[in-house]
């Protein structure tokens, strides 16, 4: 009997340990699942990003080697230094893809060649930039291709991986696409800018964008192709490198502060409020904010600006900031910017006439007044109309000039 009592605890004991070995061991594996689905987005929403903003580049490129026209040439070569940056960026949030990544150091030489062109206004026929554009190109094609099915960690590409395998095989193939990169090229020199003006003005301009003091701080008036001229302000934050544009007029054109992510601590509705403030700050006070994002530590917010209560479509400017600290490090705007009163409208036409030049598939839902650029560049009031396509329920917005019924731009809306 006792025999049988010992056998018995013996054997209720190792169920018990075996049970609490598997418990232990289930938890740790979904702990493990937990871990590597974290590292899974993050990899994901950067890299994802990364492959919007190639693309973008890719179309930049394109249309700066199509055209010869100057003026487009220069206004090509201005999305082409903006969307470089914004790849660098979004490649910087990426474990193993930060500034020293030569996928990285080529699309910072990318982006130092168009801002190069446009100071020093490079005809778009010169032979020398023609090729290095095409070169750009292709690196950038190449990229794309081999940066998208990592983004969406297609299984073939990883070998199959999952788990806390991932980490390892998505940098591993970080690295081979590392290593298809030809080592960077010595950019050359740029063209010294002009530099006859008081700097001390737009120094105290700059650092009221910043927020704070810039050390070593470095103005040079530049010759834009684009409208003519701006004022640069470089340096540095806190050691981290600050760029800021002002028009001449003193009005802020883009900024830029290059620094590491922390853990995020900021939601997105107080980063909404932050960069609502932020504008006001730097004079940008009659703005609506359109869109709103959250990715991998940094939110970005659209603006558009109102004249008189008037929405100018066409015209916008995004704010950047830093979820860790809730810190603006990024502005720039896109578009023409509107003038500061609505223009006349000679004769505006009645809600039914211009309803009335719509067609019968068209199902208007909504409509505004807006500010809205006519074929000549001319900024006219108009008024838009939000609706849907037949019975597809497709969103289109149709945009009417408010004295002649003209049509100004049709757009389908995502």
């Amino acid at each position: 009997m006792r025999k049988w009592t010992w056998w018995a605890g013996t054997a209720a004991a190792v169920i018990a340990v075996g049970g609490a070995a598997f418990a232990w061991g289930d938890h740790e594996r979904g702990r493990a699942q937990a871990m590597a689905a974290m590292v899974d987005a993050g990899y994901s929403g950067a890299l994802r990003a990364a492959v919007a903003d190639l693309d973008a580049l890719r179309a930049a490129l394109a249309s700066a080697s199509i055209m010869a026209d100057p003026e487009s040439f220069r206004r090509h070569l201005a999305d082409v230094e903006k969307y470089a940056y914004a790849a660098q960026l979004d490649m910087a949030r990426i474990p193993d893809g930060g500034p020293d990544h030569r996928v990285n150091q080529e699309l910072h030489r990318i982006d130092f060649d168009a801002e190069n062109w446009m100071t020093a206004d490079i005809s778009p026929r010169n032979a020398s930039v023609q090729e290095e554009l095409r070169q750009a190109y292709l690196t950038v094609t190449r990229l794309e291709t081999q940066l998208e099915p990592i983004a969406w960690h297609a299984g073939p590409v990883l070998d199959g991986r999952s788990g806390t395998e991932l980490a390892p095989a998505v940098r591993n193939a970080l690295a081979r696409v590392q290593a298809s990169v030809a080592e960077p090229r010595v950019a050359s020199k740029r063209p010294p800018a002009s530099a006859s003006m008081e700097a001390t003005p737009w120094i105290r301009r700059a650092e009221q964008v910043v927020g704070g003091t810039i050390d070593k701080a470095k103005v040079s008036d530049v010759r834009d192709p684009r409208n003519g001229s701006y004022v640069l302000v470089t340096g540095s934050v806190k050691g981290r490198p600050v760029r800021i544009e002002f028009s001449r007029t003193g009005t802020l054109a883009s900024y830029r502060l290059t620094r590491p992510m922390g853990k995020s601590r900021v939601d997105l509705a107080d980063a909404a409020d932050i960069a609502s403030r932020w504008l006001q700050r730097v004079g940008l006070s009659n703005m609506v904010r359109t869109y709103a994002s959250q990715v991998d530590g940094i939110a970005r917010f659209t603006y558009q600006p109102l004249v008189q209560g008037v929405p100018a479509l066409g015209a916008n400017c995004k704010v950047v900031v830093a979820l860790d600290e809730g810190q603006v490090i990024g502005f720039y705007d896109r578009g023409k910017w509107p003038p500061k009163s609505l223009p006349p409208a000679q004769h505006p036409l009645s809600e039914r006439d211009l309803r009335a030049r719509l067609g019968p598939q068209f199902h208007v839902q909504d409509e505004r007044r807006v500010l809205a650029e006519d074929p000549n560049g001319k900024w006219v009031q108009a008024v838009a109309f939000d609706g849907t396509l037949g019975t597809s329920d497709e969103p289109y917005r149709v945009v009417l000039d408010a004295s002649t019924g003209h049509e100004l731009s049709v757009e389908r809306l995502t």
